[in-house]
């Protein structure tokens, strides 16, 4: 599965008139953020409201899923903005595969800085587990980087920034929040009772879990900078040092897709809600684990059954992503409304 799901997650930017919804009109912008932990640069896309000019560009584009439609370098909306930082997707996943949601809460009167992890098909499964660490510090490190640009930091409102991240976004959300993974707890996510989501991966790569560095993958990623988080469908959630998560002092919103029935253990953040302070939690039960992703064009379903992967582009019956994006993407945007007063 690994090799199809990556393969059309990295989709990158076209020319293109067809955009996923319709929406008001949003920015977009490229920045290059020196990130220390990977000693070099990364690059983030920055999606803001807008007002006019710009190239209009279909970013996240694939054989099987929709991309947005954005206006790069278009003339910033006037005003004072929210910031969220926003890291989507599993230890390897598609550069663009949060672009609807950004897409989303920019229209919303958000600017939204969204992480481009690495390149899917280049990483190696061990080296993908390194990303459980990196990517909180690339979240802290491209707020550095944005608060530094004086361009930019006019733009953005230093006492409203917000995270949100899926799946191991959300860990490296609940990480900027304050929480710290268990070494001890991690090294048995694979153990036959264990929660552990890419289990099969580590064990056809010969990856002891017991083996991965635990200094690093217990060590704090809080950034006080960040007033409030939401947090969807968490990996390694159950693996949290518990008094870690009890020092938790911003509000967080947990949320999980799917029902109790079908949601992956790996990915049930229900229980955390009654260890960190002020945390609320809402279960989508019209959605799935795959309504995380973008929408599917129509020749989605067929390409999958042919590769036999994944119905990734399977949404429950009676229901259509859009509708659960729109919804989703509305619950974000109060939520942060709400939190960062």
């Amino acid at each position: 599965m690994r090799h199809l799901f990556t393969l059309l997650l990295s989709a990158g930017l076209l020319a293109a008139n067809t955009p996923a919804h319709a929406a008001d009109p949003v920015g977009l912008s490229f920045l290059s953020v020196p990130v220390p932990e990977r000693h070099g640069t990364m690059e983030i896309t920055l999606w803001y409201p807008a007002t006019t000019g710009g190239t209009p560009i279909l970013i996240g584009d694939s054989p099987l899923f929709k991309g947005e439609i954005v206006q790069r370098d278009a003339t910033p909306a006037a005003g004072n903005y929210p910031l969220v930082l926003l890291s989507h997707g599993g230890l390897k996943s598609g550069p663009f595969i949060g672009a609807w949601m950004a897409s989303h809460l920019a229209s919303k009167g958000f600017v939204v800085a969204m992480m481009r992890q690495p390149d899917p098909q280049t990483i190696t499964s061990e080296e993908s587990i390194h990303e459980i660490w990196l990517r909180p510090a690339d979240l802290s490190a491209a707020l550095t980087a944005i608060e530094k640009d004086r361009t930019l930091s006019a733009q953005i409102d230093r006492n409203r920034i917000g995270v949100l991240g899926f799946l191991i976004g959300g860990t490296s959300a609940l990480s900027l929040a304050g929480g710290n993974l268990d070494p001890q707890s991690f090294a048995h996510s694979c153990d036959p009772d264990g929660t552990g989501v890419d289990c099969a991966e580590f064990a056809s790569a010969g990856i002891d879990l017991r083996a991965v560095d635990s200094q690093k993958l217990s060590r704090s990623h809080l950034d006080a900078r960040v007033k409030a988080a939401v947090i969807i469908d968490p990996e390694f959630a159950a693996n949290f040092a518990p008094e870690s998560l009890k020092r938790i002092s911003i509000p967080v919103r947990l949320i999980n897709l799917g029902t109790p029935e079908t949601l992956w253990p790996g990915l049930r953040a229900s229980g955390l809600q009654y260890i960190i302070p002020n945390a609320r939690y809402d279960l989508l039960t019209d959605a799935s684990q795959y309504s995380a992703f973008s929408e599917c064009k129509p020749a989605g379903t067929a390409i999958l059954r042919e590769e036999g992967e994944e119905p990734l582009c399977d949404d429950t019956e009676g229901t259509r992503r859009s509708s659960i994006h729109d919804r989703l993407a509305e619950m974000v945007a109060a939520t942060f409304h709400a939190d960062l007063p």
